[in-house]
């Protein structure tokens, strides 16, 4: 485990013996990396908006290579957060960035 720089494997002793290993991949993505990634798909969804505000979340989804789910959860957040703000209907309306 040295070796190959992962944490130390926990051994627990009840009725059972179980070992718990991590995985290599959560101690690569610290959390701080997972909301630096946040942060600039957020920005770069954003910029997108500024630079067409009728662009549809189909578009956004291929622009940034997030699944339509992921897009609806981003715009969502944004919302909550009155950063983007939905003018007019789905079908004619178009977005409008409040803050950065």
């Amino acid at each position: 485990m040295r070796k190959a720089g992962l944490s130390a494997p926990k051994f627990e002793l009840t009725s059972f013996f179980t070992v718990v290993f991590r995985r290599p991949s959560a101690e690569k993505n610290p959390p701080e990396t997972r909301e630096k990634t946040v942060e600039k798909t957020v920005e770069k969804i954003l910029c997108l908006i500024r630079e067409n505000p009728k662009i549809t979340q189909k578009k956004l989804s291929e622009l940034t290579g997030l699944t339509r789910r992921g897009i609806e959860w981003n715009i969502e957040q944004l919302k909550k957060t009155n950063r983007l703000k939905r003018i007019g209907s789905d079908r004619i309306g178009y977005w409008e960035v409040v803050r950065d």
